[in-house]
């Protein structure tokens, strides 16, 4: 019954939050500036994957913030400059809200692609995404999931997320846009 309730009232943070007007923009690669990246820490060969990718985009002049919620214990380091970790023991509440002040830098800024690499239907990341502003929010979801309200370009797959071909994906789309 308890989750029951606590479901309920996430849906209804979300539905109020899908509320909120914003302009949607889709910029070629080339032209993005400022890219955003939601993700949970889990693994490493995850991390590597989400690193390797920050540093490419960072090479190319690109600024690259990292929010991650971490659920558990982890046993590497976490190097990147621009991230901020939300741990679920001390940063997220009784309802699953993560404070404002763990996700504060992260949200405060405006990316030109918000991009979630969870992977899954996630409280977390959709409230970040719907607190963030930014110009597109990408998502990978299976057919099973709906983001369409709260994301503007959703890669589809079947099973869990493999990073770097999601990240390949992006990268290939936003590519074929005209300059």
């Amino acid at each position: 019954m308890l989750e029951y309730i606590k479901s309920f009232r996430r849906k209804q943070i979300i539905r109020d939050l899908k509320n909120v007007k914003r302009e949607t923009r889709i910029e070629n690669i080339d032209e993005v500036k400022h890219i955003g990246l939601i993700c949970r820490l889990d693994n490493e060969q995850n991390w590597n994957v989400l690193y390797h990718f920050a540093k490419v985009m960072e090479n190319q002049g690109k600024k690259v913030h990292i929010i991650a919620l971490q659920d558990g214990e982890i046993n590497f380091v976490v190097t990147h400059q621009a991230t901020s970790i939300c741990r679920t023991k001390t940063d997220i509440n009784f309802w699953g809200l993560p404070a404002w002040d763990s996700i504060k830098e992260f949200a405060s800024q405006h990316y030109d692609v918000l991009i979630d690499t969870i992977g899954e239907e996630n409280f977390f990341s959709q409230y970040v995404a719907l607190r963030t502003d930014a110009s597109l929010k990408v998502v990978y979801a299976t057919p099973y999931e709906d983001p369409t309200e709260i994301f503007d370009l959703i890669i589809r797959g079947d099973g869990r997320v493999e990073l770097k071909g999601f990240f390949n994906n992006i990268v290939e789309y936003l590519g074929m846009i005209k300059k």
